[in-house]
């Protein structure tokens, strides 16, 4: 008998699920690139111009489009590392060798230029524009939390020690992680030592980076929950490069995949670093030396954060700046756990200069084309001079390049040491900034830019950090001919007037006249470590003062602070899942065909939940135009997540909700409708300054979906991306 239409039907469905059972039950035999597999790929998808790290050498090129080998990570267990192992490295142990030469140091300028501009800067007129800061009981300030001691001289490097301290310190939701030059400690939230302090060295097992490390950077990432350390190493040679530290989980106490990139050429050596959390990539700018000490040019460099975190062979992506703009710095993320986190992609921007302490420039890199976005003026400020103290022997200011930039709702924030006349001559001042990074050229913010000061005090190596309301701290250390350094900070809220900061009050006081093995002035630091809590609400900061330490060979330690606002408070917050993010590059005019990438973040197995026909709702932050319509092109991300949209209002700003609703159609053509609901905040304090968001290219979205199902992807190593199709059921 032949088979009707429904049996033959019947079989083929049943041969297909006997099949799909077979295939299911086979083990998957995907295997990670190899590092020749990745190099191939990454030749054939380099962007036209870039040239490779060889060509570099070779050619010594300025401005170029570089890209490196792929570099695999040896992992290490924070648990199992020897914080107690012997330590023969410090910069102390080097100098007594004769290894070193600590009058020798590399420049941006030649000592005469600089001694020059330092006499120039004495001879300053009075400024009225310096604010002239205040202190004392009852004036307004930010409210001091939890503190306690830190790493000072002799915990710092195997008991031998170095300077200067380079104190750097990020926050995670239970963690602290703190890195002094080359010494590095764990606290909880309560203060307590978890780990450390130990050398950096102890914390890789692969030559270079067990010696030669200085120039520390930590940050944390809001977006992944992860961890990145990172110290330069080997100056002045051509084959030192960048160790890198990339935790696996949000544990810090866990384990890490650590790298080394060596970014270091017969051409030139990399100094200076330092690091930024991007969207898809963590970005570290520095300044290239030739061997013999002369400045070349500022160099960016971009690392994919995926491939970081899951221990995948990793190609670093480099551009150069050219000889006029150096110490380019990337600018920091933060804002994801409020909801306000910039969708911006390969997209990050740049702070640099021409080194004449007045212009600063913004660069916008998106790993293929660098584009200069124009340079803003923060005012006049002198080259900064040598600080005196209450005893004998001067410290060292540095000069006026970025200390930090810093992103807060579509705002860059940055601050750095200049001199400055407040009335009775020349000191060294805090100057601060608060950047619109969507406007070419770059404007300055709401809050406006200031220089802070008072007769016969200095105050240097200044770092800010911004909470969720628009409310800024900055710390810094203070020192004059009746003061030892110490340890002293300010800030102001959203609602305070433009330009101004509020009173100042102090962290820590020094305890004895600074000394140390280098000669007069001494080194003091090369930046000090401001950051803010993922809550969007908690101010820590990491300073330096004068210590007791037992020893003049270095008298320096390190304090910590927390900091709020009252006013500042997150009525209901997000709980962001960690999960991949589908990525489509927008514009103006919708297209048919987004270009998705999905980057695992929380874990290497990635999970993608869809819906047969979402519905996004999109609510970015509130922007300053009354038009609806982008003046440029957004970058924008669209992440489901089982989260519902939180509204977050600071107090006493009046917000705007605008919600559009994005359908996708069969034809992947989105319709958009919008609806523009304004939301006021009473309360008893009037607001003189509000802080809106640009719209034009730091479009921050958080959208919903109602998922239905949960499917698994895991995700290849290497930059490949996965594109999810869904199985569509035929009648």
């Amino acid at each position: 008998m032949i088979p009707g239409r429904k049996t033959t039907g019947f079989l083929l469905l049943l041969t297909g699920l006997l099949a799909g059972l077979w295939l299911l039950q086979k083990p998957a035999n995907l295997t990670p690139e190899t590092i020749a597999q990745q190099a191939r790929r990454q030749a054939a998808l380099a962007p036209p111009g870039a040239i490779s790290r060889q060509e570099a050498e070779e050619t010594g090129v300025l401005e170029a489009l570089v890209i490196y080998e792929p570099v695999t990570p040896q992992q290490i267990d924070f648990a199992t590392v020897d914080v107690d192992a012997p330590y023969s490295d410090s910069q102390y142990d080097q100098w007594r060798r004769g290894e070193i030469d600590l009058d020798e140091q590399e420049n941006i300028i030649s000592a005469a230029e600089r001694a020059a501009l330092q006499t120039a800067a004495l001879q300053l007129e009075p400024d009225p524009s310096v604010q002239l800061a205040q202190s004392g009981p009852g004036l307004r300030a930010p409210t001091p939390g939890l503190s306690f001691a830190s790493i000072d001289y002799t915990q710092c490097c195997g008991g031998g020690g170095n300077v200067p301290p380079d104190p750097e310190m990020a926050a995670g939701p239970n963690h602290l992680v703190v890195t002094v030059n080359v010494a590095v400690a764990i606290y909880d939230k309560s203060g307590t030592l978890l780990f450390g302090p130990t050398p950096a060295t102890n914390l890789f097992s692969q030559a270079p980076c067990t010696s030669g490390l200085y120039d520390p950077n930590v940050i944390y990432d809001e977006e992944a929950d992860r961890w990145f350390l990172a110290y330069d190493q080997g100056a002045s040679s051509s084959s030192g490069g960048y160790c890198v530290l990339a935790s696996q989980t949000g544990n810090p106490l866990g384990t890490w995949n650590a790298y080394f990139f060596q970014l270091n050429s017969s051409a030139g050596w990399m100094d200076y670093p330092h690091a930024g959390v991007g969207d898809s990539f963590i970005f570290m700018g520095g300044n290239i030396f030739t061997l013999g000490g002369n400045f070349v040019e500022g160099r960016i460099y971009a690392f994919n954060k995926s491939n970081l975190y899951a221990g995948n062979p990793v190609t670093v992506i480099a551009q150069g700046l050219g000889s006029t703009y150096d110490t380019p710095q990337p600018i920091n993320l933060h804002g994801y756990s409020t909801g306000t986190w910039p969708a911006w992609g390969n997209t990050h921007y740049f702070l640099g200069e021409p080194f004449d302490g007045a212009n600063y420039t913004l660069f916008r890199w998106d790993t293929a084309t660098l584009t200069n976005r124009g340079s803003i003026n923060l005012g006049a400020g002198g080259f900064p001079v040598n600080v005196p103290q209450n005893g004998s022997g001067l410290m060292q200011a540095n000069d006026w390049r970025p200390l930090d930039f810093e992103y807060r709702n579509g705002y860059g924030w940055t601050s750095m040491t200049v001199s400055c006349n407040p009335g009775s001559g020349t000191v060294d001042c805090v100057r601060w900034a608060q950047i619109n990074i969507s406007a070419s050229p770059p404007t300055l913010g709401p809050a406006g830019r200031g220089t802070y000061s008072s007769n016969g005090d200095y105050r240097f190596f200044p770092d800010l950090a911004v909470n969720h309301c628009n409310d800024m701290a900055i710390g810094y250390t203070k020192s004059s001919a009746s003061m030892w350094p110490s340890v002293w900070y300010t800030g102001r809220q959203n609602s305070d007037p433009v330009n101004t900061l509020q009173a100042e009050a102090q962290l820590k006081a020094g305890e004895i006249a600074y000394t140390a093995f280098d000669p007069s002035p001494r080194r003091w630091g090369d930046y000090t470590g401001m950051t803010i809590d993922p809550n969007g609400l908690t101010f820590w900061y990491l300073g330096e003062y004068s210590k007791n330490t037992g020893t003049t060979n270095g008298r320096w330690g390190t304090y910590i602070g927390s900091f709020t606002y009252g006013s500042c408070t997150i009525s209901s917050t997000p709980t962001p899942t960690h999960t991949p993010t589908a990525t489509p590059t927008t514009s103006n005019t919708p297209t048919s065909t987004p270009t998705v990438s999905l980057t695992p973040t929380r874990t290497p197995t990635a999970s993608l939940t869809p819906t047969n026909t979402p519905t996004a709702s999109l609510t970015p932050t509130r922007t300053p135009t009354a038009s609806l319509t982008p003046t440029s092109t957004p970058i924008t991300s669209n992440t489901p997540t089982r989260t519902p949209t939180v509204s977050l209002t600071p107090t006493g700003t009046p917000t705007t909700s605008n919600t559009p609703t994005v359908t996708p159609t069969a034809s992947n053509t989105p319709t958009i409708s919008v609806s523009n609901t304004p939301t006021n905040t009473p309360v008893g304090t009037p607001t003189s300054t509000s802080t809106p968001t640009p719209t034009s290219e730091v479009t921050t979205a958080t959208p919903t979906t109602t998922p239905t199902s949960t499917p698994t992807l895991t995700p290849i190593p290497g930059d490949s991306h996965w594109v999810y199709l869904p199985f569509v059921r035929r009648p």
